[in-house]
């Protein structure tokens, strides 16, 4: 029992992607009185700002009137949407306090919701990892530049007769397949394991619950799930067909179709760069399938 004798360690559970969250701080703001809820948000380190509502038809959450304001420039940078009922910035973002993290709710939003963004800054990585806010840059500027290239490619798999082209589409592969672990992760990963974890914490004893909102949050976390399978299966779809091709336009040359010339040069040794770059992007893809396989069964639990 000496082993034990460090009690924090044992209230934490680990989740899928390799995260950690610490269940007494859940059970704490979930069983939380509401008029002491904002006290205890701050106490297990959360600061929450409000963002006033324009012409809004729903009604102003009363327990969130005493809050101080978002600034304009704060939700300019933190790309706070009108569609945003709440966003988490975690504790690493360079808008936090160092060991804190900040919480933007809108005046309207339940305080279900607020838990939600509460729980979602609790989760951290198992290891030590980069701040969120650059590595959501990061993947979503990889990203866009793999769409737009393949999609070209689809238009005119020729231009993959050219090592440029060939270059270039096997970094931007390279690029998302590298952080797409790492963006379900701090994404659509934390989006689903909290409402289903508010779906266990916040039951019809709770003055949170709301059965539309919890039956709402329930759907919302399967369609992340499914987001972030998509994205895969993109990735997939960009790796199988850059593959596929060049083998198909290697050994077209191999049988004197097509001859080399100017951007034309594809020899057996680029063929083989080409099935390598796949196969590292196929093993970082069979490493988030196996996670999100993890999710899919703690969701349906």
């Amino acid at each position: 029992m000496a082993t034990r004798a460090d009690l924090a360690q044992w209230s934490y559970l680990t989740f899928p992607f390799a995260q950690a969250l610490n269940v007494n701080a859940v059970y704490e703001v979930t069983h939380s009185p509401p008029e002491r809820l904002l006290e205890t948000i701050h106490r297990w380190g959360g600061d929450v700002r409000l963002v006033r509502s324009e012409a809004s038809v729903l009604p102003v959450n009363p327990l969130l009137a005493g809050l101080p304001m978002a600034a304009p420039e704060l939700l300019r940078q933190a790309g706070f949407l009108e569609s945003y009922e709440g966003q988490v910035l975690h504790g690493s973002s360079s808008f936090c306090e160092a060991g804190r993290s900040l919480i933007l709710i809108r005046d309207t939003a339940q305080s279900y919701t607020l838990i939600h963004e509460f729980v979602q800054s609790l989760l951290r990585p198992v290891c030590a990892a980069e701040p969120d806010d650059l590595l959501e840059t990061r993947f979503g500027t990889a990203f866009r530049r793999l769409v737009i290239y393949q999609r070209r490619l689809y238009d005119d798999p020729y231009r993959l007769l050219n090592p440029l082209w060939r270059r270039d589409i096997l970094t931007a592969q390279a690029d998302v397949a590298k952080d797409l672990f790492d963006r379900i992760r701090i994404g659509q990963s934390q989006e689903a394991i909290v409402e289903k974890l508010l779906s266990l914490y916040i039951d019809e004893r709770s003055p949170f619950f709301d059965a539309v909102r919890r039956t709402q949050g329930l759907h919302y976390g399967e369609i992340m799930i499914n987001n972030a399978i998509d994205i895969c299966e993109v990735l997939d779809g960009s790796a199988v067909f850059v593959d596929e091709s060049v083998r198909n336009l290697r050994q077209s040359m191999r049988d004197g179709h097509i001859q080399p010339g100017d951007g034309v040069a594809l020899t057996d040794d680029d063929e083989a760069i080409v099935v390598g770059a796949v196969w590292e992007v196929q093993t970082h893809l069979a490493v988030v399938r196996a996670e999100l396989e993890v999710l899919k069964r703690f969701y349906r639990r």
